[in-house]
């Protein structure tokens, strides 16, 4: 593949929404060429791809994607199909970047913009899309992954309820209102031994999606096959991140520098993917719990001085950067 030419590059920044999606094209000095507003549908994406289509230079074609939900699939995977030099773009960019103005409009334009404003300046800053994270195969896991974690929620209510209802039931005067009460604490059961029956088929289907596919990190101890799960889900594919560091920054690990002067400090990153940062959460305690190593390295921490919540973030950076080796080889863990 031949190397991108920033200096003749053009920065297509779309901003995506369910119904209608809005692209601005401009040069590498932000000059606005062109822009084209668009339907979310298989109608006005191959519209917006007829766009591109008359554009001379395509090899040095840059895409960013205002980061969203569910609708912007679509056009994503058909982008792909035809471009390698597609970019997502956290929607907190370009937030920052609107707050800093001062004219305070806002509009699809200017939010498109904003878009192309974060791919001339923070380019190297920002998770590449491939083709492969919008497989049919990864759009299942992280539905799956999804599922099972509505049941638990679910299965945990019920636990709740049945608890509430059995002390309700214990003291409950009248026979007539104590067999109310068993019919209904009947039912709750039922309910959450079917909870408990599609959890079990939800790992084994899990298992199956792991395939090839980040199976390898249930060798890690303690990471289980719904965490494993979870972290595959929610990374989108490893080869979006060309470094461990946008892997750790995207996973709200890494921590921010705010300081002044001679004057160093840091303090914990709010930002990132949040879920992956509660599998991380997850799989840092399971670490403290099974692995001896992990628990020399967190008391190592505090024995430098860290507070107990800093040495766990620290732990957390650990088994990031030993996730993040892994899913790029394909090979089991290794103490």
């Amino acid at each position: 593949m031949e190397e991108l030419n920033l200096n003749k590059a053009f920065f297509v920044g779309i901003d995506s929404h369910q119904e209608e999606h809005t692209a601005v094209i401009a040069n590498r000095f932000e000059e606005e060429q062109n822009h084209l507003s668009f339907e979310n549908s298989k109608r006005g994406i191959k519209q917006f791809l007829a766009w591109l289509e008359k554009i001379q230079d395509r090899k040095n074609l840059i895409i960013g994607i205002e980061g969203g939900g569910k609708t912007r699939k679509a056009l994503i995977f058909s982008v792909l199909q035809k471009y390698q030099n597609v970019y997502e773009v956290n929607p907190l960019y370009t937030k920052q970047r609107r707050d800093y103005g001062t004219s305070g409009n806002k509009s699809d334009i200017l939010d498109a913009k904003l878009v192309v404003e974060v791919l001339t300046k923070k380019l190297d800053k920002l998770p590449k899309l491939n083709l492969d994270d919008f497989q049919p195969q990864r759009l299942v896991l992280k539905r799956t992954v999804s599922f099972y974690e509505e049941l638990v929620w679910q299965r945990a209510r019920i636990k709740n309820q049945l608890r509430q209802l059995t002390k309700e039931r214990s003291l409950a005067l009248e026979k007539e209102e104590r067999n109310i009460l068993d019919s209904i604490i009947k039912e709750k059961k039922r309910r959450l031994r079917r909870i408990v029956k599609v959890e079990n088929r939800l790992k084994e289907k899990l298992n199956l999606l792991l395939r090839d596919n980040g199976e390898n990190l249930i060798t890690i101890k303690g990471v289980s096959t719904i965490l494993a799960a979870k972290i595959v889900s929610q990374t989108k594919g490893i080869k979006r991140f060309s470094n461990l560091n946008k892997f750790i920054k995207y996973a709200g690990i890494a921590p921010l520098e705010k300081s002044s002067g001679k004057t160093k400090r840091y303090r914990k990153n709010k930002t990132g993917n949040r879920k992956l940062n509660s599998a991380f959460y997850l799989a840092a305690l399971n670490q403290l719990r099974w692995n001896n190593k992990a628990k020399e390295y967190f008391q190592k921490k505090i024995s430098e001085g860290k507070t107990k919540k800093q040495a766990l973030r620290y732990l957390m950076k650990r088994v990031a950067c030993i996730v993040y080796g892994m899913l790029k080889s394909g090979k089991p863990y290794q103490a």
